[in-house]
């Protein structure tokens, strides 16, 4: 029989049980996969033991000579060298009060007998890693109280000090209130001086780029700071999934502030136009090929080309590629139950399509033009996409008419959209 890879320092397991076959059985069985075992054959005894050395986990059966195994558990919980160990009760009886009453005396877990030897092993392991984690947290608790007692002593002593500050303190406070009035004076000015609508636009400037200033270095920092957290040993299932959602909601937030500056520059007349000659759809087809999919639900990305692709076609590669990846991005997330992606390039006489196809909820007749709007988002959108700030289609259709192209969309309820980019093969060097 193959046993889980325990390593010999997995735990010390007392087993009270007053059948020697169980006794024997559990023991071998517990040895193989690595614990320290050690058996009595009653309550009191048991006691004794766990008392005199406390294990790492017990094994306690309920009907005994003597003190059965309830009057055991309460006995245990009842000593604070004894109160932390994990109980887990066996028993032949498999009715719903048997298990209420080992449950209500402090045990962790009920087997009934006869039991699955890779029950066992998976219960035993699950709650001696539940019990080192608790007792982690509470020698963290205990450090952070300390921490907060410390701070505490610290600033009791910084408020003595700043007893002796006080004066000084009103003093400066005039001396700012005074130079804040002569500021506010002096921004009255400004905006009197100024037109509304240029004051309105540069201060929206400044907001955003301050914005993207403050946060980039964070937002750069943050997923090295996940990938160190990655590697610690034994993480749990939940410390894995808060990393992932960590890592995905950086990505977003770094993707707003990247549309926001594209709009931005777009508004001031200043975003970018350099057209290349570039090889579409090897450009599109690695795109499709390095997309990353969820695991859960099941997703299908298929990229297909029709038609002859041209000599040369000009495109910007740096507009292009949000242009791809927001439409991508958007098939995903608003098909939250999966299905098949479809990613086509036509090559038309004079133009090239980029087609775009999901199964997911789709879009509200009424809305469909009104999508391409910033900040716009349709009124079933919420359902599967909370977080969702409503700038991906701008940036698209901003990128996609700087090319001098055109996207449209078609779309039904719970039948999926499928948005169209028709892209001119010679765009116009200054594109209206």
């Amino acid at each position: 029989m193959n046993y889980p890879d325990v390593a010999p320092s997995a735990g010390t397991i007392l087993i009270i049980d007053d059948i020697p076959n169980n006794l024997r059985l559990l023991s071998d069985l517990l040895t193989k996969a690595g614990y320290t075992v050690r058996k009595v054959t009653n309550g009191e005894i048991g006691i004794e033991s766990a008392l005199l050395e406390p294990p790492d986990l017990i094994l306690l059966d309920i009907k005994m000579p003597g003190i059965d195994g309830y009057e055991v558990c309460d006995r245990l919980k009842d000593s604070e060298r004894t109160r932390q160990i994990p109980v887990i009760f066996l028993s032949a009886l498999d009715d719903e009060a048997e298990k209420v009453m080992a449950f209500h005396a402090g045990g962790v877990d009920y087997i009934p007998k006869p039991f699955q030897v890779v029950e066992v092993l998976a219960r035993i392991e699950t709650h001696l890693k539940l019990s080192r984690l608790q007792q982690q947290l509470q020698q963290q608790n205990a450090q952070l109280q300390l921490e907060i007692e410390q701070r505490n002593s610290a600033e009791t002593a910084l408020a003595i000090l700043n007893q002796g500050l006080e004066a000084r303190i009103q003093q400066r406070t005039a001396e700012l209130q005074a130079e804040n009035k002569q500021l506010l004076r002096l921004q009255t000015e400004l905006q009197t001086a100024l037109a509304q609508e240029q004051l309105r636009s540069e201060l929206k400037s400044r907001w955003i780029t301050a914005l993207t200033e403050k946060f980039r270095t964070p937002l750069t920092v943050i997923p090295s700071v996940i990938e160190l957290l990655k590697q610690v040993p034994d993480c749990s299932d939940d410390w894995s999934r808060h990393l992932h959602s960590l890592t995905d909601h950086t990505q977003a937030m770094k993707q707003t502030l990247q549309d926001m500056l594209l709009l931005l520059d777009a508004d001031a007349g200043q975003l970018a136009f350099t057209p290349l000659a570039l090889d579409l759809t090897q450009f599109c087809q690695q795109l499709a090929e390095q997309w990353l999919l969820p695991s859960q639900p099941e997703y299908k990305l298929v990229f297909v080309q029709f038609g002859q692709p041209p000599e040369t076609i000009l495109i910007d590669p740096t507009l292009l590629r949000p242009i791809c990846s927001h439409l991508l991005a958007n098939a995903v997330r608003y098909s939250p139950t999966g299905g098949t992606i479809l990613f086509e390039l036509v090559y038309e006489a004079n133009q090239v399509l980029i087609r775009i196809q999901d199964e997911g909820i789709g879009i509200p007749p009424d809305e469909q033009e009104k999508v391409f709007q910033r900040f716009y988002r349709a009124r079933n959108s919420g359902m599967v996409a909370e977080t969702a700030v409503g700038l991906g289609l701008a940036v698209v259709k901003q990128a996609v008419e700087q090319h001098g192209g055109r996207i449209s969309v078609r779309s039904g309820i719970d039948r999926g959209s499928t948005f169209t980019v028709a892209l001119p093969l010679s765009p116009p060097t200054q594109p209206d």
